[in-house]
């Protein structure tokens, strides 16, 4: 197989250079002089066709096609070196390797990390976050943090959360929908890939789909709810991962409608893998919390 790609080296010094705004900065991480790099990287428009950068006498700033690169590249090298680690090994302790989705990380998981972190300060994370529920397709993550029905083969899966999804809007939104009838015609956000779609949640209620298609179709949760709180329209949202914007008052629930879901969160983890004690430990709080 023949792969497209530009020498390693100018990538690196791509990455380094977008990373620290700066060519002599890059130089001196990666301990070459600051000639080379701007070499390395006229090499690389070069190769590429088209400029990465604007040079503006000492600053540097990347142009669109750069801003565009960089994410891509920045994850090209995350990954080999998260493969290089798992598979060869490092001296220092990896840590726990956990991924969720990006909703749940940021409703429910970062705001308790502190307390796992003060009760546990020897256990070292590494956070990954999904914008789609996943199962452990590979050696590279201690814990799978997934929304789904437990059906899953060939892990272990334990659940966590349960709960309801709500119709969620703003409070002079919901002030303008007494009822479900009225809700049917509100502006809708859907979630792509989510169980409990408005027309899942109409039926029921015994009540006939929405006669509109939704105003938007988004591929998070926390997507949809920052776009209901900015008053775009009413979204159906898991109620763990809506907890912050309740509490805050930024939404609330409209016409007092729940769906009890068959949905929720659940802990996965490799059956080839025996726990660590990090993991253990890990997975025991993150039950505790749940059951606050």
């Amino acid at each position: 197989m023949t792969f497209n790609l530009p020498p390693l080296p100018w990538l690196r010094a791509f990455e380094a250079s977008a990373r620290l705004g700066s060519f002599t900065l890059a130089a001196s991480e990666l301990a070459l002089t600051p000639a080379a790099i701007s070499h390395q990287i006229r090499s690389l428009e070069a190769h590429l066709g088209y400029p990465l950068f604007l040079r503006r006498n000492r600053q540097i700033l990347l142009t669109r096609l750069g801003e565009s690169y960089l994410p891509a590249v920045r994850q090209a090298f995350g990954d080999l070196s998260l493969a290089t680690t798992d598979i060869f090994g490092r001296t220092e302790r990896v840590g726990l390797r956990v991924r969720c989705l990006q909703s749940f990380a940021q409703a429910w998981l970062i705001p308790r990390l502190p307390r796992f972190r003060a009760a546990h300060p020897e256990v070292r994370l590494q956070l990954h976050t999904a914008a789609w529920a996943g199962t452990l397709e590979s050696e590279q993550l201690d814990l799978d943090i997934a929304y789904g029905s437990g059906g899953w083969a060939g892990v272990a899966a334990s659940p966590l959360l349960s709960g309801s999804v709500l119709p969620l809007a703003t409070p002079d939104m919901a002030a303008d929908i007494p009822d479900l009838a009225t809700l049917a015609h509100a502006p809708l956000i859907e979630i792509a890939g989510a169980g409990e779609s408005w027309t899942r949640f109409f039926h029921r209620q015994s009540l006939p789909p929405p006669p509109k298609a939704p105003v938007m179709v988004v591929d998070q949760s926390s997507v949809a709810l920052d776009m209901a709180a900015q008053g775009a329209g009413v979204a159906l949202v898991f109620d763990a991962f809506a907890a912050p914007y309740l509490e805050d008052g930024r939404l609330v629930q409209v016409t007092g409608a729940k769906l009890q879901q068959d949905q929720g969160m659940y802990l996965l983890r490799s059956t080839a893998q025996t726990p660590s004690a990090d993991l253990s430990l890990f997975t025991d709080w993150l039950q505790a919390e749940a059951e606050k």
